[in-house]
């Protein structure tokens, strides 16, 4: 089973914010990890995979219905390629006849949804792409990262402010009032130079599922952001593969797509009509 993986130090450009569960009073903290570094219990800052995976996720679905000219009408189908979707229960006659039918074509004519996995109905694809949590790159984690540093993570960290205003006016409108005053809270973040190890790693693909790896990486880098409020400009990376072996070509992939165009419709309509 071949395994294809990819080292990426990522250099924060504008102040990183990916919030955890957390919060003191006004504040929002980043999310952390526990680390042994010596023998005391070390919480690490740090973005989670699960995002990274998810913002890639919805940058290569949007592309692929770009690019093949069609837009899921079922909103539990639009669930399943930009989110991953749910398990359901269906009858269970129908359980055999989906299976490999569904599997098959999702496989072959949906190079995506292969790559990242989903639940269609009863079926779970297994996704083909594994994404590393992004962890700063300091010295309380030298003993874990193959890129070292000579600074704590502590350096790194700052606080932003920001106004809440929307919650505070649904307060007001319960209590009967006409205005709110606006809630300033602040946030933690990555300043920016602070730089995060992380990678990604392909298990196991077809030479079109590679290629499309490469045509994801591609639109990271047109617009490379993580964490939260990407909106107000937080959260822009720059991106350096760390890798002797170069990221794959998306030129497969994309000639994939333009060759077969229609028979990928085709079953993007069965999968509409059956989710639907």
């Amino acid at each position: 089973m071949p395994l294809y993986r990819y080292e990426f130090i990522l250099k924060v450009k504008t102040p990183l914010h990916h919030g955890g569960e957390e919060k003191t009073g006004n504040e929002v903290l980043l999310r952390r990890i526990k680390y042994l570094v010596g023998n005391e219990i070390v919480e690490i800052p740090y973005v989670d995979g699960n995002a990274l995976r998810g913002y890639t996720r919805r940058l290569i679905m949007k592309d692929f219905f770009d690019r093949v000219g069609w837009q899921p009408r079922s909103l539990k189908l639009y669930h399943s390629f930009m989110s991953g979707g749910v398990l359901e229960s269906i009858e269970e006659e129908e359980s055999s006849r989906l299976d490999l039918e569904l599997r098959r074509m999702v496989r072959r004519y949906i190079p995506p949804l292969s790559l990242y996995g989903a639940s269609i109905l009863n079926q779970a694809f297994a996704g083909k792409l594994i994404v590393g949590k992004a962890l700063p790159i300091c010295r309380e984690l030298n003993e874990y990262l193959p890129v070292k540093g000579d600074r704590s993570f502590y350096e790194y960290l700052d606080f932003t402010f920001a106004t809440r205003r929307a919650e505070e006016e649904a307060r007001a409108a319960r209590r009967g009032e006409e205005h709110a005053v606006q809630m300033i809270y602040k946030y933690e973040v990555f300043i920016p130079g602070t730089r995060l190890y992380t990678w990604f790693t392909v298990v196991d693909p077809t030479d079109v599922e590679l290629s499309c790896f490469g045509r994801v990486m591609e639109l990271f880098m047109e617009r490379p952001f993580i964490g939260g409020r990407s909106a107000c400009g937080c959260g822009e990376v720059e991106a350096q593969l760390l890798s002797k072996t170069p990221l794959p070509s998306s030129r497969i992939y994309l000639k994939f797509l333009e060759e077969n165009r229609d028979e990928i419709i085709r079953v993007l309509e069965r999968l509409d009509e059956m989710v639907g």
